[in-house]
This record gives structure tokens, sequence and C-alpha cells, in this order.
């Protein structure tokens, strides 16, 4: 049996520290960071190509919001630096950096023991490598000297939680106020027993299949995107699309991506490990998963139809968006956020001068046949507050930020053009995002399966048992009841034992 994961985690945190950066939204994103904390032994240095550049429009989109809210958030005085650890930068040029210049100025004071590289930053940026992050937090919240933020990721949530990594919000936010009613729901779903953790300030697309308009058509499959628009795009029309494409013989594959299998799983509208009434909930035996898991076995190279690229065989194990640039790969899962990074198709598009400018085009995850909705895995950035974190009210103003600026319809559209003339990402990309982000299309589905702790469910650690659970079927031919039986027992085990601590 073929190990994915002896491989993948050093190719996985190279490739998530160069192109895993938030974007395509008005929350935070950046580069890497040159802002250095006294006791960051963590810092790493990245080239991840453009970032954010001022905006004359931004800015007076925000000064005339700072104008309706400043009442609302009267009674907060910031005077310390933010301190964000991360694997990227916060962007200055940002419109919530904008926003909370206005309302509560430059923060002048600096913790003791950082530096801040420019006195004018709201934040000291202290960076880590992707694969340490963890690890680099812990040793932060051990010593008492502990950064103020840091991203959440449902991929070590609530596992978070139960290693007191974080600390509540309760006391902080209402979350009755029309501020989050768009978010209420899903800030509901986030809460760990009686405990609101993750003040959720939008809801966004998690990636999406990225393909060549040329190459698409040069191998007589119709366009996904009109597939999609015309309601046709579902399970069956894309195994079709993905048989269509593929030649092993000829080094022509239909899918590359870290994370396409669960993404899929998505699709059938059941997480594999959700979350009801602030506990976990395990949806193993479910007859939809079941079906998911034996369509991904046919991508497989050996039990399968060889649909995927065999990046074990041909790339170290890591992906290799350079072979979805040359036309060889038909359909690149990435984030929404692809356009940011040098790596993957915003660098592809900004250095092919010669292609067309509607060459690059995304299509989401298809459709379950039969299903009732329109289910897509979906994100969310809320920003956590670290557990013994100073800066309360920092934190809080840096919040409110977010949720005014992600809201306010005159920002978002300034904020599009910054993005767009930033990144060179058309107009049309922007306003797919905005159909496959409208919750009148979707049902957002949030997975919790990575979440309860990397020894049983991270890929960084080998071949760990949820992992396997996911991967095996699609990377190595085994079929998922099989690989169910053998895992499934420790799965539970830990699900179990982290709803013993709220209970």
């Amino acid at each position: 049996m073929k190990k994915y994961f002896k491989a993948m985690a050093g190719a996985l945190a190279l490739l998530t520290a160069v192109s895993a950066i938030a974007g395509c939204s008005t929350s935070s994103s950046g580069g890497t960071s040159n802002d250095t904390g006294a006791n960051n032994s963590s810092e790493s240095s990245v080239d991840a190509g453009p970032t954010l550049t001022s905006d004359e429009n931004v800015q007076s989109a925000v000064g005339e919001l700072t104008s309706n809210v400043e009442d609302e958030v009267s009674g907060i005085e910031v005077t310390d630096k933010l301190i964000w650890l991360a694997w990227w930068k916060i962007d200055e040029n940002s419109p919530e950096i904008s926003l909370f210049k206005e309302l509560y100025g430059v923060p002048e004071n600096v913790p003791d023991g950082y530096t801040a590289a420019d006195p004018g930053d709201v934040f000291i940026n202290l960076n880590t490598s992707y694969a340490e992050r963890y690890n680099n937090l812990a040793k932060y919240v051990q010593s008492g000297d502990s950064p103020d933020c840091f991203p959440f990721e449902i991929g070590n949530y609530p596992y978070s939680i139960y290693s007191n990594l974080f600390q509540n919000v309760d006391d902080l936010f209402n979350f009755e106020d029309d501020l989050w009613a768009d978010t209420k729901d899903v800030i509901e779903l986030l809460k760990w027993g009686e405990h609101y953790y993750c003040p959720v300030v939008s809801i966004g697309c998690n990636t999406v299949l990225w393909y060549r308009k040329s190459i698409a058509a040069q191998a007589g499959v119709e366009d996904p995107w009109t597939q999609f628009q015309n309601g046709e795009w579902n399970w069956d029309t894309f195994m079709e699309t993905c048989r269509a494409f593929t030649d092993p013989d000829n080094g022509k594959y239909a899918i590359d991506g870290w994370y396409f299998q669960k993404n899929i799983l998505a699709t059938t509208g059941t997480p594999l490990i959700g979350m009801e009434d602030g506990k976990l909930v395990g949806n193993f035996n479910n007859a939809n998963i079941e079906k998911a898991m034996d369509m991904l076995i046919k991508f497989d190279d050996e039990a399968g139809e060889s649909l995927r690229y065999p990046r074990e065989i041909l790339n170290g194990w890591g992906t290799n968006p350079r072979e979805w640039n040359a036309g060889n790969v038909l359909f690149l899962e990435d984030g929404k956020w692809a356009f940011e990074g040098q790596t993957s198709v915003g660098g592809f598009k900004r250095l092919n001068k010669d292609w067309d400018e509607d060459e690059v085009q995304f299509v989401p995850y298809p459709q379950m046949p039969g299903s009732d909705k329109y289910y897509q895995p979906m994100k969310v950035d809320p920003i956590m507050l670290v557990a013994s974190a100073k800066n309360i009210d920092g934190y809080k103003a840096w919040i409110y930020c977010n949720a005014y600026t992600s809201k306010d319809e005159s920002v978002s559209e300034a904020f599009n053009q910054q993005f767009m003339e930033s990144y060179e990402c058309p107009q049309y990309i922007m306003d797919n995002i905005a159909i496959i982000e409208d919750p009148e299309t979707f049902t957002a589905i949030f997975d919790f399966m990575e979440g309860i702790g990397p020894d049983i469910a991270s890929g960084d650690n080998g071949d760990t048992p949820l992992q396997t659970l996911t991967f095996y079927p699609y990377m190595n031919g085994t079929p998922y009841t099989v690989q169910r039986a053998e895992v499934l027992p420790v799965i539970q085990n830990r699900i179990d034992e982290l709803n013993a601590t709220i209970s």
C-alpha cells in the first residue's frame, strides 16, 4: 500500500507558506512579515508576490463608513500595537486597517520585548512557518507572553480550544446585534460547549476548480462554467469532463490539488465530522459519503482510471501547478485567493501576457445528483483571541473594524477595485466569486474532520487515522469501507474524549 503522507508534510508546508494567503474579500491578507518580536524564533521569509497598493477610493469609502459607525464603537481606547502571529503579514493597506486608524488612531506603545517595523503600523507581525505555527503559538502561551491574535483554522478546531490556546469572547461582543445577523448561524455553529470563540464577520468560498478556457476547448469538452450556468454541473458531467480530458499515455490528467477529495465530500451536504449543539458528531456511515468515496476511488491510478495527476510518481508527492500552466492538468484545486500568489493561477496569468483576457477560469465543485440543495465547502476567517493575550481592547477594536468593512457595500466595492488593480485580477473573476458565494445559490458546509487533534487527523504527522480515511480511497485505491473498519474506533474515541470535556 502506498503511504501518501510520509512525504507530504514538508511539501505542504512549503506550498502553504508561499500561497496560503487569505484574499478576494475584505479580510486581512498579505505576504510575509518583516516585523520581529524579541522572543520570536520562528521568523521566516517568503516572497509571496504583489500586495495591496494604497487606494484613494478605499480611503474615501472608509472615511464615509467612519462617520456612520464611530458612535457605535465609542468607549474603546487602544494604546498598544496589536501583536499578530501567523504565516502571513497583516496588510497595512487593507480597508480594515484604514478604518482602525480612523476610529482609534495608530497605537503608539510597543509592548515590552517587541519592536515595530514602522511606527505608523497598527500591528507587530510575528511570522511563523506554517508547519510550526501551533508549536510556536503554544510556546508563547506557555510563556505568558502571548500574541493578541491568531487566524482561525477549522483544521485545528475545536482541538485548539481543548489545548487551551484561545480564550472565549463571550463578554466582548453581543452576537444578537444586527452587526452579526448575516453570520449568526455560523457563530452559533462554531460554539464549543456554551462558549463563543469565533467572531465570524464573513463567509466565503473555500476552494474552487481552476481551469484554462483554451485547454478545455482544445480537449473538446464543454466549458465547465457554462455547464454550471446551465444547471448541468454535477458529479456525472464532471466525471465525463475528467474522462474526456485524461490521457495518461500523453501526460494529461484531470485534476491536481491537495484537498479535492475533502471538498467533494462537502457536496454531499453531510460533513464527515459535524458540530451539533456545541459537540462533535461523526457521520462516517452516511450513505452519501460512501457514494462520494466510491466516486473518488475512480481517480486512483491503480484501482481507478488514472484521472488524477500522479504526484507521488512525477513530483515527489507534491502538487504541481506548473503542469496546469502547461495545459497538462485540466483542473487545479486551489483557493479563491489564488490570484494573489506567485506560484498559482494569478502568478501564471501575470507571466503569460499572450493569454486571452478570459483564459483563467474557475468552476465550483459539482452538485451531487439528486441533491435537494447545491452544497459547497465554505470557509470563515474569524480572528482568534489568544489565551493570556493582554491587549483585549485592541483585539475587540480590530474585530469591529473587520466586521464593519466586510458588510459595507461601498468599502467592498472599492476594495474589489483595489484588489483587481493590485493583482491584475479581471472583473469577471470577481463577478463569478460573488455568484458562488451567494447564499441563495449555495448552502455552506463546514467539516471539522481535521479539528480533532494532529495526532489523529493531521497530514503533517504521517498516515494518521482520519487522513487515511479520506485520502486512501483517492490516492491508494483502498475502498472507504475497508479503511473505515480499520481506523474508525480510534477516531470515535477521540470524538468522545473531546465531547466529554464539555459535558
